[in-house]
């Protein structure tokens, strides 16, 4: 599983193991970035930002970054699962069952969920924090290798005076709002982790030609443990509507089954008469 970081701080990112969450993790970037400028309106004045035709770029990773507030949504397609470590541990949609592969991406390049983590619709902006930078403070950072960005077709992210257009602080806005919701994810996963309620489990799937899919290392909560929690922790949960966000989790982990169909598809086969199952 890679293991992506948010677009927000990206100096405190936890890194993605390989492929495309390698190749950014490498050079200290962003999942999906190759390489990063901070916005300047005296060097970027010209800059455009074309319409997006293809998410081509999100094909080499198999898990994306979510946020709090589109849990419930992303619950809905795909299995989330928690990553990172310490202070970077945060909650992240699967997309795929090997590291390089994201079944989401059509051969067209166009999306083929019916929700868009959020993380795909920042980039190529970040939000990008130094070490010195307060929580309130921060640069905002683009992916200029990225082919959205034109000096010729697009929408302007400068006027002529040097100005922000409209349609930058509209991306700004979204940016400090997805800044604050992955805030919240990580407060969410911290004090999971810290009431002792994940564990690592396993996702095993075959196909009826013979391929044979093993993750390993994921980690979830396990349901034994919250029902041993304490009345008091759980109203905590309760309290803090953090367990509506537990059962959103365990809920969208029964979409592992969906993520299979999508690669016994690709495959022009399918799914074995075993069930695909995350276990313990």
């Amino acid at each position: 599983m890679n293991d992506a970081s948010s677009p927000a701080a990206a100096a405190a990112a936890t890194p993605p193991p390989r492929d495309a969450a390698a190749a950014a993790a490498a050079q200290g970037l962003p999942l999906f970035f190759r390489s990063i400028e901070a916005l300047d309106s005296s060097v970027h004045r010209m800059l455009r930002r074309k319409p997006r035709e293809s998410y081509q770029f999100a094909t080499g990773t198999n898990a994306i970054p979510i946020v709090y507030g589109e849990l419930p949504r992303i619950a809905q397609e795909y299995p989330v699962v928690f990553a990172g470590d310490g202070p970077n541990l945060h909650l992240v949609a699967l997309v795929g069952l090997t590291n390089a592969e994201n079944l989401f991406v059509g051969a067209d390049g166009r999306w083929q969920g019916r929700y868009v983590p959020a993380y795909l619709r920042c980039y190529p902006f970040a939000l990008a924090r130094g070490p010195e930078q307060s929580l309130g403070t921060f640069t905002v950072a683009i992916d200029r290798a990225c082919p959205e960005f034109s000096n010729v077709d697009g929408a302007p992210l400068f006027d002529t005076a040097g100005e922000k257009t409209a349609y930058l602080n509209q991306m700004l806005e979204f940016l400090q709002h997805y800044d604050a919701q992955m805030e919240q994810a990580r407060r969410f996963a911290t004090r999971i982790a810290e009431l002792g309620l994940l564990v690592s489990v396993n996702a095993e799937a075959r196909l009826r030609n013979g391929e044979q899919f093993a993750m390993s290392g994921l980690r979830v909560i396990e349901r034994g443990a919250l029902y041993k929690l304490s009345n008091e922790a759980k109203l905590e949960l309760l309290d803090n509507e953090m367990l509506e966000m537990v059962y959103h989790h365990f809920a969208s982990l029964q979409a592992f089954s969906q993520i299979v169909d999508r690669l016994a598809i690709q495959r022009g086969t399918s799914v074995s008469d075993v069930d695909p199952s995350i276990k313990a």
